[in-house]
């Protein structure tokens, strides 16, 4: 009868035999969550759709580069920006009816000069104009377009070198106001003058105007 004692039951091995079941079951759920989340159908999808944008960007961009595709016109503003520079005021220390003495002090017949003296053979009237046109480059650079138009209006388009030059000035400051149909009226003229000091330039706006 010695060999069929009764074996005792010990609590503590089937705790831990427990726990051990627990552990193997939590770590084969975890590794079924892994393998679900790296093979998501939504996550691959969604990376291809990353990567799809990422590549349409860089081709866009490669595109514009080399000239395919248009760049973002500059707005009105920003070409004004770009194009306007004052004409260095000539006159500034000259007083009516009084000649130059820079390099070059005679003018051909009733012409304008604009180098380095002041220009002669001019009346008063002339002279008034011209000192609107400097008034009107100040108002520019304080950016008051709007003041500048009209002491620019009727000296523009005379044949002089002030005249042509208040023609370029006052389309920009039409160009800065918006007032886009007289500004393109006069870069056009601009432009189609061979002789004109401005007509590179005039081509130049134009052409961004019509959108390249």
């Amino acid at each position: 009868m010695a060999d069929d004692k009764k074996k005792t039951f010990n609590p503590d091995d089937l705790k831990a035999a427990l726990r051990q079941q627990e552990r193997e079951r939590l770590k084969v759920e975890l590794q079924e969550i892994e393998a679900k989340s790296v093979k998501s159908p939504a996550k691959v999808r969604r990376l291809y759709w990353i990567g799809g944008l990422s590549a349409a960007a860089a081709i866009a961009l490669l595109l514009i580069y080399i000239g395919l595709l248009p760049r973002f016109a500059p707005s009105p503003g920003d070409l004004f920006s770009q194009y306007f520079e004052p004409m260095p005021n000539i006159l500034a220390s000259i007083e009516r009816g009084q000649e130059g003495t820079g390099p070059d002090t005679s003018a051909q017949g009733g012409d304008i000069s604009f180098g380095t003296s002041a220009p002669t053979n001019t009346n008063d009237e002339e002279l008034r104009l011209i000192e609107d046109f400097y008034q009107a480059n100040e108002l520019l650079s304080l950016d008051k377009p709007s003041e500048a138009i009209p002491l620019l209006t009727p000296l523009a388009g005379q044949h002089s070198d002030f005249g042509q030059a208040a023609s370029w000035y006052l389309a920009l400051a039409h160009l800065k106001t918006l007032n886009l149909e007289e500004s393109r009226q006069l870069f056009r003229e601009m432009a189609e003058d061979a002789e004109h000091p401005y007509q590179k330039e005039s081509q130049a706006i134009l052409k961004v105007l019509a959108g390249g």
